[in-house]
């Protein structure tokens, strides 16, 4: 099953500690939510704008990947644009910028129940690739143009793949995308 998360879709909410505001594009399973903490998964974009601490999720792994603006330093590690921080939501984080404004797309997840992982597909020419039907993709469009299965995919929206054995991108030259993978644990 593919299905298309439009920008138009996502939920803008504040950031837990109050000090920014979020684009949630997917909380799984359906009912859940970030007050609770009782998600399996949580995928969201937020413009960084100055320094400052992150947010606590206590119990769930983060990866971080900034997708605008020159990038990162999370506890005195830098992060260029489309490189991937992994960090316990139970660490004291603190970020600074590179340079100015950064934005960012981030996945929360319970490493109790998923294993999870994010690369940066840059795509000059369509591409199909094999998948396997217990995971769940999310490919989220970060720039160019891409056609999936006759649905087109805007700069900012999000695809979730479930029970695919294979998928087509159909994209131009200069197209990235954020590739993430989760599987089940157990």
């Amino acid at each position: 099953m593919i299905t298309l998360i439009k920008e138009a879709d996502q939920l803008k909410m504040p950031w837990k500690n109050k000090q920014g505001t979020t684009a949630q594009i997917l909380i799984s399973p359906k009912g859940t939510s970030l007050d609770k903490l009782d998600f399996d998964y949580r995928l969201s974009s937020a413009p960084i704008k100055g320094a400052g601490p992150f947010s606590k999720f206590p119990g769930y792994q983060r990866i971080l990947l900034p997708i605008s603006g020159a990038g990162f330093v999370l506890n005195g590690h830098p992060y260029a644009t489309h490189e991937a921080a992994h960090f316990s939501g139970d660490d004291e984080t603190h970020c600074e910028l590179l340079k100015k404004e950064v934005t960012d797309l981030g996945l929360i997840y319970d490493p109790e129940r998923l294993s999870a992982n994010v690369r940066v597909l840059n795509l000059p020419f369509p591409l199909s690739l094999t998948l396997e039907a217990d995971k769940t993709y999310l490919c989220h469009l970060l720039s160019g143009q891409l056609e999936v299965e006759g649905k087109t995919v805007a700069v900012n929206e999000t695809l979730v793949i479930t029970g695919e054995e294979s998928i087509r991108f159909e994209c131009q030259k200069k197209t990235a995308i954020a590739f993430f993978t989760l599987q089940p644990l157990g």
